[in-house]
């Protein structure tokens, strides 16, 4: 049998060949489609839902809007003129409750809510004396929304957390009193007056200023923005493509470093754009430096990170505008940002819709603080 006598017989069996691969490629085909629309249905209808957003739950049954809780706390005390001083400026026995949307960390109540209540003083603090106690140490804080605890309980602020590492080495009594928002500002220039008239009046041996960055102008929570970005995939058709694109935009945000050179820029730009609230801010460290000094009160400031990239921090420079005015005036200061460097951010936060330090953020500046202490028993 001539060789080429087998050819008629591979020739005919080259269309039913091609028939069945084309019948698997539709099958493959058609099995992706299947499995792609299952998968979006079954995404559309297992998806979490959006978190509502945080709230203020009054104990009148009302509720705020937790990005206004300076307004809210402000405004609470219209009487305070009325009442001895000194004392903070928020009113006695209010309390209230700040919700989350299915938070997961454990110190949430069963309503995803944390409490507080107001002292008869006028600070989100345990009660304690105007008169110090023989041997007291005795440590008032200033701030704003950190140091007001805004998403912890009451005994997971940072003053509170600073005064119990305090008292296990500290000979006498000791109080670190809270106040946030006590000052009936939150802005360092709001604080000037009120430490003048009442927070020198309750004799600390240190007064502690909680510095948060957006004191020095517009500074966003996030360094990053949440939301898609750019055209989405397929014309943003699939949920499911829509959400991997938005996990993988944010993975590279999260963890995208900076040229130095883009950010010294950064850093130019904005002190030109906020020229004004930059020299408020720190002109009122200054004249609580003065005022400290008369009363022989030692002062402290605590720069505080955002809690925002922090394996590649991109506001380093804004830091650096602080920490170098108040070596310039002979301003203790300790730059807590060391304590955050290097961590995952959102394991910090409060709740994914609020980037507040949790439980855990407000024990990293509660150690920076007792150990810059440590470090320096005596002023710097």
């Amino acid at each position: 049998m001539l060789p080429y006598e087998c050819g008629p017989m591979t020739n005919a069996s080259t269309p039913k060949t091609s028939a069945k691969v084309g019948k698997r490629l539709l099958l493959m085909f058609s099995a992706l489609t299947v499995s792609a629309v299952g998968a979006e249905f079954l995404y559309r209808t297992l998806k979490p839902r959006p978190f509502t957003p945080p709230e203020i739950w009054t104990s009148t049954g009302g509720a705020v809007p937790t990005s206004e809780i300076a307004n809210f706390l402000r405004t609470s005390d219209e009487g305070a003129a009325d009442r001895p001083h000194p004392r903070g400026t928020l009113r006695p026995g209010l309390s209230f409750r700040q919700f989350y949307d299915r938070p997961t960390l454990d110190y949430f109540d069963e309503d995803g809510c944390v409490s507080a209540v107001i002292n008869d003083l006028g600070f989100r603090d345990l009660p304690f004396d105007v008169e110090k106690k023989p041997g007291e140490l005795r440590i008032l804080t200033v701030g704003d929304s950190f140091t007001f605890g805004s998403g912890v309980q009451t005994e997971d602020t940072w003053s509170q957390v600073l005064e119990s590492m305090l008292r296990e080495e500290h000979d006498g009594p000791v109080e670190v009193i809270n106040g946030g928002f006590a000052a009936g500002s939150h802005t360092t220039a709001g604080y000037v007056d009120w430490i003048r008239t009442d927070g020198v009046a309750f004799h600390p041996d240190v007064l502690i200023i909680g510095f948060c960055l957006n004191d020095l102008g517009n500074v966003p929570m996030l360094t990053y923005s949440t939301q898609l970005q750019g055209k989405p995939w397929l014309g943003g058709i699939s949920e499911v493509l829509n959400a991997i694109q938005l996990a993988w935009q944010r993975r590279k945000a999260r963890e995208f470093a900076y040229p130095p050179e883009l950010l010294a820029q950064a850093t130019l730009v904005f002190q030109a754009q906020n020229k004004d609230s930059i020299a408020r801010s720190l002109n009122a460290l200054t004249a609580i430096k003065e005022i400290a000094d008369e009363h022989g009160v030692r002062l402290l400031v605590a720069v505080f990170p955002m809690v925002t990239q922090l394996r590649h921090y991109p506001l380093e420079g804004l830091h650096r505008l602080i920490t170098e005015h108040c070596d310039r005036h002979g301003i203790e200061w300790v730059d807590l940002l060391a304590k955050f460097a290097g961590q995952e951010a959102s394991e910090l936060w409060v709740h994914p819709t609020d980037q507040h330090p949790n439980d855990v953020g407000h024990r990293l500046i509660a150690e920076g603080i007792r150990d810059y202490l440590q470090a320096h028993p005596q002023r710097r």
